[in-house]
Order: structure tokens, then C-alpha cells, then sequence
């Protein structure tokens, strides 16, 4: 009895099913790596084996599920928007298994597996561009476990590690039986160019140096007890008295676990975004004690602060303060870019720097992390060190801190990342995690590492930046143009014929 077909009704159903399922669990809040490697490969088997209207409504459907399912409670929008975001979100992802439909039979067995991966990342590319979410939703952060292939981010950025995902499922696909023998040599040609990569990262891994004669750093979370806003539980916003009780409690717990790092050894404290909270008047008060913590203790002190006016309809001002250990406030950088609702005054999303005995510190805040783009100028400038005040929530814990170790590979500097609330991290230049703590699982922790200036290193991303995702734009572009191009070649041959 022969087999069936893989190309029968049944197996493209198969083919779509499982592709859905594991298409929920390739990206957000429910990402497993795993899941993200072979969604892909199934969905676009099911495409190439389906006609191009059906296979593209079947695909548009699963994305906008998929989107759904994984983007619950990550994306901070209200519900009809999210849904019509996640329906938008399943039309763009049948870009790429269309690119790959219509583009790939003509441009030969390897080139063409390079359709498929080149514009899933010019897609992920143009959305963070355009989107006001940034890089969130690229496909490369969910290999975040995956420490060798993570480095290929050094290079090609976030956007390289994706592209080896959707580069093995296009090449995967001339395995399936009865695939032709080019197709087996192109996918060859990927497992070469997928260890090579493997390689040349476990090679940078191998090479960064420890840092036994390094500098103590602490990465903090709110402590433990403190209300989200230093005013709640009061009569009304305008009960100053009830205001300043609250400011000044979240600011005694503050400096009283900086002390705390201190006490260890900690060289750099940093506190979260928006941790220190209080009315204009009592910024200057403020900035006076922490002058004179810095002194005491002498630490470098980076203080994630809020200004919350008492009119609600007031922007409020969200800023990160540097201390030196004499007690100078060496610059303060105000939060770039807010997340969408977030009514705060915005920087100019100029980096400011700081040399120390631990190498040159920069600072951005929480979400700013999340464009490439922006950071990458810490990078240029020579960054060693990236401190990064944030504040997150439970469905994107651990996920929005895994992202901050892209920056640290592309740009080949340190990350001390303070949350809140959500998942500090303290990573190398090689994105290692030498330090880690989850204010949901245990509130009020401290995160301290190990970090030498020596362990920084240039990076050809931090060079180049987004060449990578910027040429698989001209390869898409270029292979349009071939196919377009053969096409009247093909008609005037035919009318030529025919005449």
C-alpha cells in the first residue's frame, strides 16, 4: 500500500495545524524556542503546497491567533485596538510565505531558501521602524537561551538570529519527500553556514574574559511593601502632607538597600525606573541626600526618578540621576521614548557618558532599550557599562530583560538592568546572565556581579548597525526585480512566437 502523499488535503491540514499550535507558542509572552523553529518549517510546507489565496487566508487566520494568544497582557492597549493590532499582525506575517510563493521557484535552490528568511527580517525590520513598539516582536529574542547562535547579534543584530530560524524552515523544505537533490545540497548549504555561526559564537563566548578583578555592581528592585505610586492611599492627589510621607518611606527603602550593596562591596548601585517618586519641591532635597550617600559610601549611584504632578492630565518627568562617589551629580538623562500612554516629558535621546574606574557608563531607561537603533550610539561612544533603570509587568517578565542582553551582544558592552518590577539582570558583553533576580518571585531583591572594562570589546554591529536587516530590504527588492524581469522576457518571447 503506498504512502500518503504529503501534498494530500489531509497532509496540508496536518501541515497547518500544527503549525498554528506551534505558531502560539513562537513569540510574547508564552515563546518557547523550540515552538519558533518549527512553526515556521510547517507553515510553510502547508504554503507552498496550497493554493496562493487559500494558503494566504489560512496563514492570515492562524497569525492573527497566534498574535493573539502570545501578545495577551504585553502590548499595554486597550482591547478592540489589540484586536485589530493582532489582525493586522496576521496579514504582514503572510508577507514572507508569499515573498518565498511567488519569488523563490525562480531564482534557484540556494538563493531561493533566501527568500523566505530575508523577508521575515525585512518585515521585522520595517515594523520597528514604523511601529511604535520598536524591535518588540522580533523573532530573534526567543532564542535568548541559545547563547552561541545569540552572538551572531554582534554582527547582524537581533535580526541576524532570526534570520537562521526562517532560513532553516525554507531550506528544510527540499527534505521533504520526494525532494529534489538540490534541494537536499541547498539545505547543506545552510547547515554549513548554521555552524559556522555556531562556531564563531562559541569561539566569542570562549574568549570573553572573566572578571575575578573586576568591580562589584548591584542591580536593584523596589524593596518589598511599597505601593506603585508614592501618593496612594491618600485622601486625594492634592493631600500633600499624606504625598510627602509616601515620598520620602519609598526613599529611606531605597537608600536603605543601596546600603545595603554597599555593605557588600557594590561599586555601582542602580535602582529602578521611577523607584524614587515625589513632588517638584522635594527634588532638591533629594539630590542632596543622595549626595550624601554617594560620599559615605562611596559608590556610583545611578536613581531611577519620578516626578508625579498632583494634576493627573500633567506629564510627569522620568529621569535617571548619576552620582559620582564626591558627591557630583554627573548628568541626568531623561527617558526617550515613552510607551505608547505614557504621558511623560520625553529626552532627546542623546546617550550621556561618565568615565569610572570600571570603564564608561551610559544610561538609558526601560523602554528606550527596546530600539536598536538608539543604543547603539552607547556602542559607538565606547560604552562599557549600560545602565538600565526599568520597570516592567508579569507578562513580560522574563521577556523584556532576556531583550536587553541583545544590546549588551550587539554592542559588545555590560548591562546592569534594574526592574521594579520584573526581571533585573546583570549580563556580559557575550550576554552571559551573571546575575538575575524576579521582583514577582522574590520582591525587593538584589542583583550584584563581577564586571571588568576589560570584558568590553567593539562589535561590527555597533559599526555598521542595521546593514544586515537593510540588505535582506535590497535582496527582496532585487529578487523582485528578476522575477518581474524574466517575466516580460517570457512574454515578448511568446508574442514574438505568436506573431
Amino acid at each position: 500500500m503506498p504512502a500518503p502523499s504529503l501534498d494530500s488535503t489531509r497532509a496540508r491540514g496536518a501541515f497547518l495545524l500544527l503549525g498554528s499550535l506551534a505558531l502560539c507558542l513562537s513569540n510574547g509572552a508564552t515563546a518557547h524556542p523550540a515552538a519558533a523553529w518549527l512553526a515556521p518549517v510547517l507553515l510553510l510546507r502547508f504554503a507552498v503546497t496550497t493554493s496562493p489565496l487559500g494558503g494566504t487566508a489560512a496563514l492570515a487566520l492562524a497569525g492573527a491567533v497566534a498574535s493573539y494568544v502570545s501578545m495577551l497582557g504585553v502590548i499595554p492597549i486597550a482591547q478592540a485596538e489589540f484586536l485589530v493590532t493582532c489582525v493586522i499582525s496576521g496579514l504582514l506575517g503572510t508577507l514572507p510565505y508569499l515573498a518565498h510563493r511567488l519569488l523563490a521557484p525562480a531564482l534557484g535552490s540556494v538563493a531561493g531558501t533566501l527568500v523566505f528568511p530575508a523577508a521575515a527580517v525585512a518585515l521585522a525590520y520595517a515594523l520597528s521602524l514604523a511601529s511604535p513598539f520598536g524591535s518588540w516582536g522580533a523573532d530573534g529574542y526567543v532564542q535568548a537561551g541559545f547563547l552561541p547562535l545569540m552572538q551572531f547579534a554582534a554582527v547582524a543584530g537581533v535580526w541576524g538570529v532570526g534570520f537562521f530560524v526562517f532560513w532553516c524552515a525554507s531550506a528544510s523544505q527540499g527534505l521533504f519527500p520526494p525532494g529534489p537533490r538540490r534541494g537536499r545540497f541547498a539545505f547543506g548549504v545552510f547547515a554549513v553556514g548554521f555552524i559556522l555561526a555556531l562556531a564563531c559564537g562559541s569561539w566569542r563566548i570562549w574568549r570573553a574574559p572573566e572578571a575575578p578583578d573586576g568591580v562589584e555592581v548591584a542591580a536593584l528592585s523596589t524593596p518589598a511593601g511599597l505601593p506603585d505610586r508614592f501618593f496612594d492611599g491618600c485622601a486625594g492627589r492634592d493631600d500633600s502632607t499624606c504625598r510627602d510621607a509616601g515620598a520620602w518611606k519609598r526613599i529611606d527603602a531605597l537608600f536603605e538597600r543601596s546600603a545595603a550593596a554597599a555593605g557588600t562591596g557594590a561599586a555601582l548601585v542602580v535602582w529602578p525606573e521611577g523607584s524614587a517618586q515625589y513632588d517638584a519641591p522635594l527634588e532638591a532635597e533629594f539630590v542632596r541626600r543622595a549626595q550624601a550617600f554617594v560620599r559615605q559610601h562611596g559608590v556610583y549611584l545611578v536613581a531611577g526618578t519620578l516626578r508625579i504632578p498632583v494634576d493627573p492630565a500633567a506629564a510627569m518627568d522620568n529621569q535617571a540621576l548619576v552620582f559620582e562617589p564626591s558627591g557630583k551629580l554627573a548628568f541626568a538623562y531623561r527617558k526617550a521614548v515613552p510607551v505608547p500612554g505614557e504621558d511623560i516629558v520625553a529626552g532627546n535621546g542623546e546617550i550621556p557618558t561618565l568615565d569610572t574606574p570600571f570603564g564608561r557608563l551610559g544610561v538609558v531607561i526601560c523602554f528606550d532599550a527596546d530600539f536598536p537603533a538608539r543604543v547603539r550610539q552607547a556602542g559607538r561612544r565606547g560604552v562599557d557599562v549600560l545602565a538600565i533603570p526599568a520597570n516592567d509587568w508579569r507578562a513580560i517578565t522574563p521577556l523584556h530583560g532576556q531583550m536587553a542582553r541583545f544590546r549588551a551582544i550587539e554592542n559588545g558592552f555590560a548591562v546592569v538592568r534594574a526592574a521594579s518590577n520584573g526581571w533585573s539582570v546583570i549580563a556580559d558583553p557575550a550576554g552571559r546572565v551573571l546575575a538575575a533576580s524576579d521582583a514577582f518571585r522574590a520582591p525587593g531583591g538584589i542583583a550584584t556581579a563581577r564586571l571588568s572594562a576589560a570584558a568590553a570589546r567593539p562589535t561590527p554591529y555597533a559599526e555598521m548597525g542595521d546593514a544586515f536587516a537593510l540588505g535582506c530590504l535590497l535582496f527582496i527588492a532585487a529578487a523582485l526585480l528578476v522575477v518581474l524581469a524574466r517575466r516580460l522576457v517570457h512574454r515578448r518571447r511568446q508574442a514574438t512566437a505568436s506573431a
